[in-house]
């Protein structure tokens, strides 16, 4: 005879047992509704366009529509620490970069979420150089021209996607490399600065190749040197830092997909597979060749790892400038 309080240890483990057969059908039926996909800075710049091209193909794949959501503000902050604050289900996904998930835990100790303990990596989609980019009017070709002409100016400015930006830790290490002043000018996003770079407003500013590259082959900027230390193939003729006579000056942004914290493993393994075959598609190789984006797609722990180590590096490149954001 089964006593009460075998009864009650029964019913609650079949209970626990039809939880988990619910909570497995749910995942492999994962996704069966809209997915929202941040991007924690305005429409225009390359963390928008590649969402875009990404979430148009998941959209695809799944059956389900893949929304993109502009959450821009505060570095990068705003959008972030909605996705942080989601429920861990899958249907809250994020493209971050080293400053949503990396330096911006230097720059700003209050921030309302840990980008390491609140969120779990997927995959690494990929890495993009800067450009060092100037108005078509600045009267020079090179990084050292620019630099010599910046010395007879008064009021030579330059422009930043945002504070604490990997375009903001690019420029300062050159004002201090060249021993120039320049004062800096915070965009939201690269889209809302490049209208006052193209015309002359701002002097220089450094870009990511995605959004630098097509402005260039437009007329609309000049393109004078990359960050990365070796040529990305999106840009063959166009010369390292290095190469233009600034030695140790190598600085590569990523862009990573996230989830929040505690999403389910089987979803998490979904999710990181499923990107990164969109990643590498032909049609899709074709397009992030002339985006200037070099795709990478990597395990989730592999992206942890990547995420981890560039807090070590970037905290070194932030104490060699001296840059402080309020």
């Amino acid at each position: 005879m089964v006593g009460r309080g075998s009864r009650v240890l029964l019913a609650g483990f079949v209970a626990s047992l039809g939880l988990l057969a619910a909570a497995a059908m749910a995942q492999d039926a994962y996704p069966n509704r809209a997915v929202r996909w941040v991007v924690p800075f305005p429409p225009g710049g390359p963390t928008d366009t590649l969402s875009r091209i990404l979430t148009a193909r998941l959209s695809e794949i799944w059956g389900q529509s893949v929304v993109v959501e502009n959450k821009g503000g505060a570095s990068g902050a705003i959008g972030t620490d909605i996705v942080a604050k989601a429920q861990p289900d899958g249907y809250t996904l994020m493209l971050g970069t080293q400053t949503t998930n990396a330096s911006n835990m230097l720059f700003f100790p209050n921030l309302p979420y840990d980008p390491i303990k609140d969120f779990q990596p997927l995959t690494l989609i990929g890495t993009a150089c800067m450009a060092l980019v100037t108005s078509p009017d600045v009267p020079a070709n090179t990084p050292k021209e620019l630099v010599e002409w910046i010395r007879k100016q008064d009021n030579a400015t330059y422009a930043s996607a945002a504070p604490g930006s990997s375009q903001h830790v690019a420029a300062e290490l050159l004002v201090k490399r060249a021993g120039i002043k320049a004062t800096h000018v915070p965009y939201r996003g690269s889209s809302a600065a490049l209208p006052d770079l193209m015309s002359g407003r701002v002097t220089f500013m450094f870009d990511n190749l995605p959004s630098a590259l097509p402005q260039a082959k437009a007329g609309k900027v000049k393109t004078l040197a990359q960050t990365c230390a070796t040529r990305s193939p999106s840009a063959p003729d166009l010369p390292t830092m290095e190469e233009a006579g600034f030695p140790d000056f190598a600085i590569e942004g990523w862009y990573g997909i996230f989830a929040p914290a505690k999403t389910p493993r089987p979803i998490v393994d979904k999710l990181a597979s499923d990107i990164n075959k969109v990643l590498m598609e032909p049609a899709s190789l074709e397009r992030w060749k002339t985006l200037g984006f070099d795709p990478i797609g990597t395990t989730p722990e592999a992206f942890a790892e990547r995420q981890k180590a560039d807090l070590a590096y970037w905290k070194k490149m932030i104490d060699y400038t001296g840059i402080k954001v309020e």
